[in-house]
């Protein structure tokens, strides 16, 4: 009994004295390497920039997340390490409950989708039903354009509705297929930030789980748990590279004339038509207020919506007012663009003398009817208002020549819709690279014109 109490001892002085030379570290990590692999790597940035610096400079496959530990102004921090390591901390939910995949600029990626709208602005909305005819319709794009085959089973459903939203996010799963990038995605663009798996918006605390229509599982690996295999999947830019792998590109300028042809070809005389009303019908009718006066009875040919920015544009035919030269164009048609995020609209045309102009008239307040759906927004983050009383155009110069609806042509150049996307791109140029104007004033358009040359 004595000899084993003197083992003991002399192995716990031996230990004592291990740690002596060599001392823990403050914050205590468990290795998940073998021991003649190199160490986990677990580092956090304050700047994202950072971050992807320090990734360039690492012999690992490491990614960079950001994590929201602020509430009130969602500040992030962004942490670089692996898939394996992060899942070890993350699947225990106790802490890292607020985690965003940084997508990567340039990088390789899934096709994803994020889905959602107001419940309480659009009450006969059926949220599954249209995430149905989403993934349905797409499934029929990619096949057609690319040659891929897929259906509802390849596509990864995650929920995160509230009583007050619809919220949903799709990954498509397609085998050895991806895009080249977000840009060719078409959802976001630089370095943006998508949730996780199981994680929440911080302060919300409705994390993205399985949705209960969701048709895709994964395939079943020995030493993967199924969780795991649905974070896996979830994942953007987890990309598996192989010597089969394709990479689909999609160039707008050529491909523009082909999905004007199958999204034509595959709707009814009254979904073409029904290009006419957008997500947010009471903004339809009050820019339909705005194209219908004089005796002229202008229409919304075509809406299209900007996600991140939150920029609604209409397509307007018969209604070639234009504030720029005070009158009707004879043959070109105008664009009405509603800014959601700043509660504004503005007008901007097809015109070619217009556009070598450069030519955006003031912002207008929107009404306060139409204004007031979206203080029901669940995230309401609306800028400061800086634009001047609402008003519109003046009727006096329209009425010196009243034109009949006969007078009007219904032709326009698809091409000059693609100017949408230089607004959609103003608001991050004005986020990344414009930040010294921030509270200043509008952005002079020489600078803007510099910042889109660029992009």
């Amino acid at each position: 009994m004595e000899r084993k109490w003197e083992a003991k001892l002399k192995q716990i002085e031996e230990r004592a004295s291990h740690y002596e030379r060599e001392p823990l570290p403050l914050v205590y990590r468990p290795r998940l390497s073998k021991p003649e692999e190199p160490p986990s790597i677990w580092k956090l940035f304050h700047r994202q920039t950072e971050a992807f610096n320090f990734v360039k400079s690492c012999k690992q496959d490491v990614r960079v997340f950001a994590l929201e530990y602020k509430v009130g102004n969602g500040q992030r921090i962004y942490l670089v390490t692996t898939y394996a390591q992060l899942w070890f901390y993350y699947e225990s939910r106790r802490n890292l409950l607020h985690c965003y995949e940084v997508i990567p600029e340039n990088a390789v990626c899934k096709l994803y989708f994020d889905l959602e709208f107001n419940r309480l602005a659009n009450p006969g909305a059926d949220g599954k039903k249209m995430v149905a005819l989403l993934i349905e319709h797409v499934c029929k794009a990619l096949q057609q354009f690319y040659r891929v085959s897929c259906s509802a089973e390849d596509v990864l459903n995650l929920d995160s509705s509230t009583n007050e939203k619809f919220s949903r996010h799709l990954i498509f799963q397609l085998h050895d297929v991806a895009f080249k990038d977000n840009i060719h995605v078409g959802v976001y663009t630089r370095n943006r930030n998508f949730r996780l798996y199981k994680s929440s918006k911080i302060g919300k605390y409705v994390p993205l789980e399985v949705a209960e229509d969701n048709k895709f599982y994964p395939i079943q690996l020995k030493n993967i748990s199924k969780e795991n295999q649905y974070f896996l999947s979830a994942l953007v830019s987890n990309v598996r590279f192989s010597d089969t792998l394709r990479i689909l590109t999609c160039d707008i300028s050529q491909n523009k004339e082909k999905r004007v042809e199958y999204f034509n070809h595959n709707s009814t005389s009254e979904a073409i038509e029904g290009f006419q009303c957008s997500p947010y019908p009471e903004i339809d009718q009050f820019v339909l207020l705005l194209v219908n006066k004089n005796g002229i009875k202008g229409g919304i040919r075509r809406w299209s919506y900007f996600f991140p920015e939150e920029l609604l544009v209409y397509d307007i035919c018969k209604y070639r007012w234009c504030e720029n030269i005070g009158r009707a164009h004879k043959s070109n048609n105008i664009m009405i663009l509603v800014d959601l995020k700043n509660e504004v609209w503005y007008q901007k045309c097809h015109d070619p003398i217009c556009k070598a102009q450069n030519f955006k008239s003031d912002c207008f307040l929107l009404p306060a009817e139409v204004r007031l759906l979206f203080l029901l927004k669940e995230d309401e983050e609306f800028t400061a208002d800086k634009t001047r009383n609402p008003h519109e155009p003046s009727s006096s110069a329209s009425s010196k020549g009243t034109l009949s609806d006969a007078d009007w042509d219904n032709g326009i150049d698809d091409a000059y819709i693609l100017e949408a996307t230089e607004d959609a791109e103003l608001a991050e140029a004005a986020e990344d690279s414009l930040l010294s104007y921030n509270g200043i004033g509008e952005i002079p358009d020489e600078l803007i014109i510099e910042v889109l040359q660029e992009y």
